[in-house]
């Protein structure tokens, strides 16, 4: 063997080394089987890596390991193809297992937290589900790739950061190939999944609130040549919440089965089922004891507006489905995925409705609700690579088709009133049954769309375009009428980026969306649906050839211009029903990098700046007004750092700040919610594969309002929160 290759077999054996032994520091589990989709995204990345060389450009060796960092090397959310991340002309930001268990993300809005333009309405923890917004809209929730129930907010389904592999935020239109949806974006969870070489892990967690959980994610094959494996993920929970007296219950399982019988076939089946039992924690407390000080101070943050013996948030949900990939070809690629979603909602809730004169009480109303919600996607997609002489494309082909039918029934009625500074809560008198609402909505959506993905040099061109034909029927069985609803539309995405020999990749995208809105107005008129654009500009930057300065470290900036119709917002004379104001504009800046630095200290950090506003409108004194709930100013850091003592000892220490800017607490905006900075912080001590992990959070106790939507509406955020996870692995 020549010197020459002794001295790169040596490079590889250190990169390789090197990459093992981050992977061991990064607490995670993660396999080194590749799955046929991961095998795709090494050909993918081949293809990249061919055309630089063809191109002139020098080959940098770099060994990477997929999901076991902050920062992955590739993503499929964005264009349903194995695309490296700094190659997408879009603002992508993927948040890894590693990262979900470093800040110990117990629910979905934590898991966002420390993402640029995502706002978890100032961290106010909610069982019911995710109330935040990207770029100023309502985000949709997709699991693995396929929308879950489309339903109103207390009606959504859950997400399990436990069973979750990542979870995508693609800020920003995906109409052209998700099909109907928010302008500002959308959060895709990516389920776990069987591998070959699966590392099981058991955890036990307690802390605050009287939490106590255990959870499991064990899995194996049942056969000796592992072409039949399986993987199961459950979680136990009992627990409290910062709000007097509401549990937050949870038992989860998620088994899951899969068949991969040669290199062209891959085949599994994915199931879920949850049993919530809790309450909400979106207490309605007026802002003059909150925000501002009334003449009997401020009132205590654990207060409960609605009612101990009255107050359930019940949840039982179902699903299950599979994912099947197929290659033809070489370089073509059939894949399918397929879920059946099922949950039934029982929920009491007590709201305020004003306060008294003398800012001492609130009149109250009773809300008895329950929901009946089946979900059916199917997603059923081709995928073909060429070549035209030195141009290589990448066309994609798909068609789906979701199904969604909810049965609401609400009742409500006037309860009494309630003492803000000595309260006693009497009976409540139980609203009678669906006499407020109910209906029956049945919605389909079907969608065929494509997209030209083009190479040439160091341009990298993306076209898509998908044209949607929907059909809904809202039945209103108080008042015997049905609203049939038609709503077609084609949207449409081209997106041009720009591969520098440096790293620094300039990109420009201009995107549509398109959703219908299923349902009614006070006064029985049908919801039209809301058609939004978006203008991006952006430039990405990840060092080709990173040595020993920096590790899976990327930066990325963008400014966008944002602009939807019809939105919907609370009416203001019926507050349990909606209106659509006209016309909302988000413009803004994002920044957000993440990585490791040198001495091994990794890092989170972004900043957003975002001027929503509502530029038409038929409600008096709201043109030009912001959306409430919705800050102006973002921004946060998160950093950790590992020590290692001999081979079995290590610990490590992280820390984070959040900030939040001022919100409009009302519309129009009579007075803000002030601004919010929050420190997190984390620690934790490994012996071999079993690890004590510590999780603060508002570690100072700051007492402030997380969000209000109008001036009987405002909550106050978590105190101090700490919980101590003991986990290991074998």
């Amino acid at each position: 063997m020549s010197g020459r290759s002794r001295r790169k077999l040596c490079l590889c054996l250190s990169l390789v080394i090197e990459a093992t032994c981050g992977a061991e520091v990064g607490y995670t589990r993660a396999s080194t089987h590749k799955t046929a989709h991961e095998k795709k995204t090494e050909h993918a990345h081949e293809a990249h890596k061919s055309r630089d060389a063809e191109a002139g450009r020098q080959e940098n060796i770099l060994v990477t390991s997929e999901r076991r960092a902050l920062l992955p090397r590739v993503t499929t959310s964005a264009t349903k193809t194995s695309v490296p991340v700094e190659l997408t002309p879009q603002a992508i930001t993927v948040i890894t297992q590693s990262r979900m268990s470093m800040l110990n993300s117990r629910s979905l809005s934590e898991a966002v937290r420390y993402s640029a333009g995502v706002s978890d309405y100032g961290s106010k923890d909610d069982p019911r589900g995710y109330f935040g917004t990207i770029r100023g809209f309502s985000p949709d929730i997709y699991l693995d790739g396929t929308r879950t129930p489309d339903a109103a907010s207390s009606q959504s389904f859950s997400i399990e950061p436990w069973g979750l592999e990542e979870m995508d935020v693609l800020r920003g239109a995906s109409s052209a190939l998700y099909g109907s949806g928010q302008l500002g974006g959308i959060i895709n969870a990516v389920s776990k999944r069987p591998t070959r070489d699966l590392v099981d892990e058991l955890a036990f967690q307690t802390g605050s609130y009287g939490r106590v959980q255990g959870a499991a994610d064990v899995g194996g094959a049942f056969d000796s040549g592992k072409t039949l494996l399986w993987r199961f993920n459950g979680l136990i929970r009992k627990s409290g919440t910062y709000a007097i007296n509401i549990k937050n219950n949870e038992i989860y399982v998620a088994p899951s089965l899969r068949w991969h019988p040669d290199e062209q076939t891959d085949f599994t089946i994915l199931a879920s089922y949850e049993q919530l039992d809790a309450g909400s924690t979106a207490q309605f407390l007026p802002a003059v004891g909150t925000v501002f000080a009334s003449p009997y101070g401020y009132i205590a943050r654990d207060f409960l507006s609605s009612d101990a013996s009255f107050d359930v948030y019940s949840k039982r949900q179902a699903a299950v489905g599979y994912s099947f990939v197929r290659h033809l070809l070489p370089n073509w690629t059939v894949t399918q995925n397929m879920r059946y979603a099922h949950l039934d909602l029982a929920y009491r809730f007590v709201t305020t409705s004003a306060l008294s004169a003398n800012d001492k009480t609130i009149t109250r109303q009773a809300l008895l609700q329950s929901a009946n919600y089946n979900n059916v996607t199917l997603d059923t997609r081709s995928d073909v690579t060429f070549h035209t002489g030195p141009v290589h494309h990448e066309v994609l082909f798909g068609v789906d088709f979701r199904s969604d039918f909810m049965a609401n029934r609400r009742g409500q009625g006037k309860v009494a009133s309630l003492n803000l500074y000595n309260p006693v809560y009497a009976a409540i008198a139980w609203p009678t049954y669906a006499t407020t609402t109910n209906s029956n909505e049945t919605e389909t959506d079907t969608g065929i769309y494509a997209q030209e993905q083009v190479s040439w040099k160091h341009f990298y061109l993306t076209l898509s375009g998908r044209g949607d034909f929907t059909q809904s029927l809202t039945v209103n069985n108080l008042r015997n009428g049905k609203t049939p609803q038609n709503n077609n539309a084609f949207t449409g995405r081209v997106g041009l980026l720009y591969q520098t020999a440096i790293g620094l990749n300039p990109y420009v995208s201009y995107a549509t969306s398109f959703q219908p809105q299923v349902g009614l107005t006070y006064d029985n008129a049908s919801y039209v649906p809301t058609f939004g654009k978006q203008i991006e500009l952006g430039v990405k930057y990840k060092p080709g050839k990173l040595g020993s300065f920096v590790q899976n470290f990327m930066l990325t900036a963008d400014i966008f211009n944002l602009v939807e119709n019809n939105v919907l917002t609370t009416d203001p004379a019926h507050t349990s029903f909606e209106i659509q104001t006209g016309q909302q504009r988000t413009r803004g800046f994002e920044f957000e990098g993440m990585g490791r630095l040198p001495y091994k200290i990794d890092f989170i950090v972004s900043y957003t700046y975002q001027d929503p506003r509502i530029t038409k409108t038929t409600i008096a004194g709201e043109t030009g007004q912001r959306p409430v709930a919705i800050p102006s100013h973002m921004a946060s850091v998160f950093v950790q750092r590992d020590v290692h003592f001999g081979h079995d000892w290590a610990a490590g220490l992280g820390s984070g700040l959040r900030y939040t800017g001022n919100t409009a607490g009302s519309l129009p905006e009579t007075f803000a919610v002030p601004s919010q900075l929050v420190w997190d912080l984390e620690a934790h001590l490994d012996y071999r594969r079993t690890r004590v992990q510590f999780n603060g959070t508002n570690m100072t106790d700051r007492k402030y309002v997380s969000i209000c939507t109008r001036s009987v509406a405002c909550a106050w955020a978590p105190g101090r929160a700490a919980f101590v996870t003991l986990s290991t692995r074998w």
